[in-house]
């Protein structure tokens, strides 16, 4: 089995963080514009790309670790939609920070690239024939990634890097996970996939929107009604049926994402240092309910 950690040069117990950086460098060290007609270093920023694309998402990180101790099975199937460039593009109206310094120290993205070129053109050579999913035409699309709120409540994004120039995408309110939106420049048309990102206390599920709330023991057991905002910053009250356990989810249809809904998860929060006569009361409570302790 290929050892993914071995390849980014990191111990199995290395944080996101680590592996990012160990990318970096490598990603520099080995990049196909400084090593010219260097077949081997092209297939070592294959194999490093790739290692990336899988210690770099949790969800595979997670089936690769268990595959190697024996626990599943693990299966590369190509790099993801984003793939290990897939933020080249972000909300802040310029390239991530990782990868646009890596893209932009070759002079991909920059002024120097002939008009009508692609930040990926030097990647498709090879990639194209490494991966179950080749990039057909990855000069033409990208992921634009907007905050939460820019999705609900609409917005303008900058969009920089583009062969052109600087352009302002309008989100309109109410946007999809997943709408795709044209940026028009001298050097052709980019199509623009939205990625909707977290934004706390919301995390984005597809089109369900997720949150967490905390609750004592007598509105999980008596229920309770709980005001809350929505992630579009509205009020609206949620209603704690009684019996509620810890990590029950109640489903609001319609208050996600455009055909999602809005899930929210209940914690119970558990009294600690309960003074003498609060023990007294618990204790008399568990002796008429009948439970062991």
């Amino acid at each position: 089995m290929i050892d993914y950690y071995k390849i980014l040069e990191v111990s199995q117990t290395a944080s996101k963080d680590e592996i990012k950086k160990a990318f970096k460098r490598l990603a520099k060290k080995y990049h196909p514009d400084i090593n010219k007609g260097d077949h081997k270093a092209e297939e070592k920023f294959k194999e490093i790309s790739e290692a990336y694309e899988v210690l770099g998402r949790d969800d595979e990180r997670k089936k690769y670790d268990a595959a190697r101790s024996g626990r599943g099975s693990f299966n590369f199937e190509g790099f993801s939609k984003d793939g290990p460039f897939g933020d080249f593009y972000s909300s802040s109206g310029g390239a991530s920070d990782m990868f646009a310094e890596i893209l932009k120290s070759f002079n991909i993205g920059g002024g120097s690239r002939k008009s009508g070129g692609s930040p990926f053109d030097s990647f498709e050579s090879f990639f194209s024939r490494n991966t179950s999913h080749p990039r057909s035409h990855p000069q033409s699309s990208a992921t634009l990634k907007v905050p939460l709120k820019t999705a609900v409540a609409g917005g303008k994004v900058q969009v920089s890097g583009l062969p052109g120039g600087t352009q302002t995408i309008d989100i309109p309110a109410g946007s999809a996970n997943g709408s795709v939106f044209r940026a028009t420049t001298s050097s052709g048309t980019f199509n623009l996939q939205l990625e909707i990102e977290d934004e706390h206390p919301f995390k984005v599920k597809g089109h369900n929107i997720e949150t967490t709330i905390c609750i004592n023991i007598a509105q999980a057991v008596l229920g309770s009604k709980i005001k809350l905002k929505d992630p579009r910053n509205q009020d609206f009250i949620l209603s704690v049926p009684s019996g509620c356990q810890h990590g029950d989810t109640l489903r609001l249809r319609g208050l996600g994402l455009p055909g999602g809904d809005l899930l929210v998860k209940i914690e119970v929060a558990i009294p600690r240092d309960l003074t003498d006569d609060e023990k007294k009361t618990f204790v008399e409570l568990a002796g008429r309910m009948n439970w062991r302790y």
